[in-house]
């Protein structure tokens, strides 16, 4: 159960408008998930809803390989969440029916089963889900922002370190803009939902994925380019993995967007410094 610290009741007064507003947008209840079985036009406008919210949430699975775009994965999301409504009881007792349908269901796309098994039943649990935006109370919302503020601040320090240590040139011009976004997404967070200041041990990702950053940033040292390049892409893997864990939380709408844009901002700064090292 997250600190009662992260917020007491003005903080939570404060940013009750903002995390509100969402939260019915892509409210799901099992009535309208019967609903959509037998109702063409309930089931079309499902479609559109999953179909939007995977075309914007795909980078972010597991199972995405870089590169590949949307229309590669979208026919096993569209397994997925039409199964979820067509066939009762658990996925375990289904995902053979479903396998077996995926040749003739792929469409244009160029990957096997064992490549999209994980799409289908990410869409299926989010289909299933009762409310698939809702589930962590206010304090454990704001306990999950003030974490990524915490670690966006983390990893701008490690950056710091390395900027000082890399040579004049296309290195540090790159890093310095990671740092400057990285410090950017932090004053979102806190002026979009008027966070408090941070305190030792605050957050969500206060364990071992800070403790893993701090040995991260102790060993980086005036080596050379390829290290230092090392050093920051794995920092920066390690706040894209605290965005992708945060968003699998039931957040309110509200909070996804903004979240869902700077996780795409760090993994597109990742493809930048793999791309620098070929």
């Amino acid at each position: 159960m997250p600190d009662p610290r992260f917020a007491d009741s003005s903080f939570l007064r404060r940013t009750q408008r903002q995390l509100r507003w969402g939260e019915e947008l892509h409210r799901q209840t099992p009535t309208a998930r019967n609903a959509a079985n037998g109702n063409p036009q309930v089931q079309a406008s499902q479609d559109v809803l999953q179909d939007a919210f995977w075309h914007d949430h795909y980078h972010l699975q597991p199972n995405y390989v870089s590169g590949r775009g949307y229309d590669q994965y979208r026919p096993a999301y569209e397994l997925g969440w039409k199964a979820a409504v067509q066939y009762p009881g658990d996925l375990a007792s289904v995902l053979p029916v479903l396998e077996a349908q995926w040749p003739a269901c792929k469409g244009t796309s160029l990957l096997a089963w064992r490549q999209v098994s994980s799409a289908v039943q990410a869409a299926w649990e989010r289909m299933r889900q009762a409310d698939p935006v809702l589930g962590l109370s206010q304090v454990q919302v704001l306990a999950v922002l003030q974490g990524l503020q915490r670690l966006n601040m983390q990893t701008a320090k490690s950056l710091q370190v390395a900027i000082v240590h890399s040579p004049p040139g296309l290195l540090q011009q790159m890093l310095q803009r990671h740092l400057h976004g990285f410090e950017a997404a932090c004053a979102e967070l806190v002026h979009e939902f008027a966070l408090p200041p941070l305190h030792n041990g605050d957050g969500f990702l206060s364990g071992p994925l800070l403790r893993g950053w701090e040995t991260l940033k102790s060993a980086i040292a005036p080596q050379s380019s390829e290290a230092l390049l090392d050093a920051s892409e794995d920092a920066e893997r390690m706040l894209l993995t605290a965005y992708r864990a945060a968003l699998r939380e039931g957040l309110p709408e509200a909070a996804r967007v903004i979240l869902l844009r700077q996780a795409m901002a760090v993994q597109r700064g990742i493809e930048a410094l793999h791309w620098l090292r070929s």
